[in-house]
This record gives C-alpha cells, structure tokens and sequence, in this order.
C-alpha cells in the first residue's frame, strides 16, 4: 500500500444522504397512504381516526426533521497530516475546521462507518463537541479522493 499524502478534503452537504432520506421518507409515506386507503375507518367512529392522523403528524415530524438535519450537516474541510512511518501503516493526525470560520481542531477520533466507494459516511470526536457523523463524496474533490482513501486505511479509521 502506498503511503498516504497530506489531504486536505473539503466536506459539504451529500446530495446522497438527501436521496437516501428522500427514498425513506417517499417509501414510508406510500405505505402509509396504502394503510390509509385500506383501512375502514369509518367504522371506529371518531376514536379509529386517531391512529391516522398520529401517523400523517408522526410522519410531518420526521420529514422536517429529516430536511433540517440535512440542511445543518457539518460543512467544513478535513486534514490528514502523516507525522510518522511505522512498521504497518502510516501515523498522523487528523483535523476539522467548520466553515463557520473557527480555527482548526484536532479529532480525537476518525471511524470509517460505511463505505461505498465513491461515498463514505464517518464519525469523528471534536473535543468539548462529542460525536459527528459526516458524509465525504467523491464528487467534492476527484483529484484527491484516492488521497482521502489512503489516509482513512492508513489512519485506520
């Protein structure tokens, strides 16, 4: 394996994560509508609407909340800077900085959860911030996302 390079990978909103929530949100509210058009409320009464309109709201709930957390996904860049060769790998440290405009900060912690290639959704630590989950596309930076591969492997993240 080569060794990975310095990245500097520019993170944005992923119009993958906006289909696949798209995809939920459209195949959830067909079956929804399916129980609606199947089920004879009429005769529960007053009492047998209930479950149908705590699902229609239920659903509105997650809807919103699905586009507003895809409108706030973490927007910033990513830095793999190698400051070692060891025997298996490469060492380094890796860092975020939010295009809110604050300085650099180093993560305590980089995890590679899913991989498809042209996609990859992380999880990375920010001290004093906790968790957040960021989806990387290739489509961000072509030249450099082999770069940003090597730097996940040899980071093992």
């Amino acid at each position: 394996m080569h060794n990975a390079p310095s990245v500097v990978f520019p993170v944005g909103r992923c119009a993958f994560q906006a289909w696949l929530l798209g995809a939920l949100g459209a195949v959830s509210a067909a079956v929804g509508m399916l129980f609606l058009i199947e089920s004879d409320f009429r005769t529960f009464g007053v009492r047998g609407w209930l479950p149908c309109v705590a699902g229609v709201v239920g659903w509105l709930i997650w809807a919103t909340w699905a586009f507003l957390s895809w409108l706030r996904s973490p927007q910033g860049t990513l830095r793999w800077e190698p400051w070692r060769v060891e025997e298996g790998g490469a060492s380094g440290v890796w860092s975020w900085t939010d295009h809110a405009g604050a300085g650099p900060q180093v993560l305590s912690g980089m995890e590679r959860v899913l991989d498809f290639q042209s996609r990859v959704l992380l999880r990375f630590c920010e001290p004093g911030r906790g968790q957040r989950w960021v989806w990387v596309e290739r489509g961000a930076f072509p030249a450099r996302w082999n770069d940003l591969r090597r730097a996940l492997v040899a980071s093992r993240a």
